[in-house]
């Protein structure tokens, strides 16, 4: 995947098994450089930088770093909302997004 974030889940729940725990969730927006991030929490930008700082509501999709501790199961896919460089929600979803042959990458701004 290259350089990229991560964003901090607590209490989230397994796509496969529900079973709620803390994940791990790599995404590329913002300024890429391992910058750990929680929900709510304003993205940094300036120095490698993907997507558009200027975009109000962005869709980022990110992939699981951890497996459940109850399914064993990993490798799932996060569906991240980013409203004014802001992370507003996350979930996880077991089936990667189907981005558009025109798109920058793994993300679709959508305002």
């Amino acid at each position: 995947m290259g350089i990229y974030n991560i964003l901090k889940l607590k209490s989230c729940s397994c796509p496969n098994c529900q079973h709620i725990q803390s994940w791990a969730i790599q995404f590329k927006y913002g300024d890429c450089w391992r910058h750990e991030y929680n929900l709510f929490d304003e993205l940094v930008w300036d120095r490698n930088d993907v997507g558009v700082r200027a975009a109000s509501i962005v869709l980022v999709e990110g992939i699981s770093e951890d497996t459940c501790q109850n399914c064993l199961k990993g490798d799932f896919y996060a569906r991240i909302f980013i409203d004014d460089n802001k992370i507003v929600t996350a979930s996880l979803v077991i089936k990667n997004i189907l981005f558009p042959i025109d798109s920058d990458g793994d993300y679709l701004i959508i305002n």
